[in-house]
């Protein structure tokens, strides 16, 4: 019996029923266990290697968004790469073939001048009515025109010919809207009656000196090679003067001063390669011709005779060649020449008055008019002589005297051209006057064609007289922006030297044959 008097063999049967079922209870224990580690096991360790899937996606996508941004940006730097070191050739515009036919005489039929376009921006802000500004000084105009830089004059010596530049100076120097629309056109009458080799004039001798009066009309609007409108016109202009003959001997060798002032702004002006080489081989005629005292007589001839009306043209012509950076020896030496020889017969003489029409033998053998004073007066200011004493008195005669004579009824174009750029590079009330009255005199006796005639000039018949009357009356309208008034020193004088003009970038451009 055991202390609690149970029996002993019931006692051990108790115990070994209780020691049994304790180790089953701690069987059961570590089974529920096992089965809850086996139960995590599996979500934890398939937790964790779709972590580490998703972050082995995660780094392989990234690495391959990498690596495809820069294959992107490799080709983007390749692909412009080979546009900026190899760009597509650009098409030289077609030019326009010249007819080979030589018409005579062009057929003249009229301009419909109704539908002429007129809207220039020269004219949109252009009046009839009178400037309010005072008109002599210089206009800083806009220019569009790249040109040889002149030392003898503004530095933007034809930055008044771009249409930004027409437009301002037309405004301040008194330009009328009528006048700008009748200058125009002049210009569409001009091309319409240019001959298919690109002169102009029915007589041949003629034909250099109105083609360079043309060319230089179009070239004082600005028109180039290269304009919309006008641009064939002037390109088969310039082939024509540049492929001429050096001939002096027609017409006392006015055509030849008048050619070589054309190609020698034209030059200027567009930076032709073929221009330049004409205007040097023309230029050395005049550079040759020029007398010891500084003046000309008829055919570039050294005699004791000396005419201004000669003179005046290769004095223009001298000056172009000298704002186109011409480098021909003996130039400045002319020039030079020129200014003193100008100086000297500016000044009063036995005969009453300067600038007599010729002299030999160092006397005056004719007399000095109207014309010569304006030639004498002008060709001094284009060399930046306008303050010189010697022209002061017969600016006075020209502002007082020769305007009383400005009317149609007694036409004097040739005087009237000189005189009209003498007051305006004057200016002042003087120019008022003249500009008031010489415009509306051209303004009302315009054919309606768009031509003038000049029934005074006996030698110049038909289409030969329109074109020399054309041009002309064209010129003085464009005297608002042709030169600008210079406000630099003179270029002449006997120490006088050449500044230095820059280099012009050279335009290449093949002229027809």
């Amino acid at each position: 019996m055991s202390e609690f008097g149970i029996p002993q063999d019931i006692e051990e049967e108790v115990y070994d029923e209780l020691y049994e079922h304790a180790d089953i209870l701690a069987i059961q224990e570590e089974y529920r266990r096992k089965r809850l580690i086996e139960s995590l096991i599996g979500p934890v360790i398939s937790t964790i290697f779709h972590l580490g899937l998703i972050v082995a996606l995660a780094l392989i996508i990234t690495d391959k968004y990498k690596q495809e941004a820069n294959e992107i940006e490799v080709v983007m730097t390749e692909v412009e790469e080979v546009a900026i070191e190899e760009p597509p050739p650009i098409e030289e515009p077609e030019q326009e073939e010249v007819e080979k036919e030589d018409v005579v005489n062009p057929v003249l039929t009229a301009v419909a001048i109704e539908n002429v376009e007129t809207s220039d921006a020269a004219l949109e802000d252009v009046s009839d009515e009178e400037p309010s500004t005072e008109d002599d000084s210089t206009v800083e105009a806009v220019s569009d025109i790249v040109v040889s830089p002149s030392a003898f004059a503004s530095p933007n010596v034809f930055g008044g010919r771009s249409a930004a530049g027409r437009a301002s100076a037309v405004s301040k120097f008194g330009g009328s809207r009528t006048g700008q629309q009748n200058l125009l056109k002049a210009l569409y009458w001009l091309k319409k009656v240019q001959r298919p080799d690109g002169s102009w004039a029915d007589t041949e001798g003629f034909r250099p000196a109105m083609t360079g009066l043309a060319l230089l009309t179009f070239l004082a609007y600005g028109e180039t090679q290269a304009s919309k409108e006008f641009g064939s016109t002037v390109r088969k202009a310039m082939e024509w003067l540049a492929n001429s003959k050096l001939e002096t001997g027609t017409s006392h060798g006015y055509p030849h001063a008048i050619k070589t002032y054309a190609i020698a702004e034209a030059y200027a002006m567009t930076g032709i390669s073929i221009l330049e080489d004409s205007m040097n081989q023309n230029i050395r005629v005049l550079i040759k011709g020029i007398q010891e005292n500084g003046s000309y007589d008829y055919n570039y001839k050294h005699t004791p005779r000396q005419d201004l009306s000669f003179a005046g043209w290769n004095y223009q012509a001298l000056k172009a060649a000298y704002g186109a950076g011409c480098e021909e020896p003996g130039l400045m030496e002319s020039i030079s020449k020129a200014v003193e020889w100008l100086k000297k017969t500016g000044a009063s003489n036995d005969m009453g008055n300067g600038f007599p029409y010729a002299i030999k033998g160092g006397a005056p053998i004719s007399a000095g008019k109207e014309s010569m004073r304006a030639v004498g007066v002008l060709c001094l200011q284009l060399y930046g002589e306008g303050k010189a004493p010697e022209i002061k008195d017969e600016i006075k005669k020209i502002a007082n005297v020769d305007i009383q004579t400005l009317s149609w009824s007694t036409p004097k174009l040739y005087s009237w051209y000189y005189a009209t750029q003498a007051m305006f590079q004057h200016g002042g009330k003087d120019w008022k006057a003249w500009n008031r009255k010489f415009q509306k005199e051209l303004n009302d006796n315009q054919h309606e064609e768009g031509y003038w005639e000049d029934p005074k000039t006996a030698k110049l018949t038909g289409l030969d007289n329109k074109v020399y009357a054309t041009t002309l009356c064209a010129l003085m309208l464009t005297v608002y922006y042709r030169y600008l008034p210079s406000s630099k020193g003179a270029i002449g004088g006997k120490t006088a030297k050449k500044e230095a003009v820059p280099e012009m970038e050279e335009v290449e451009l093949d002229l027809i044959d």
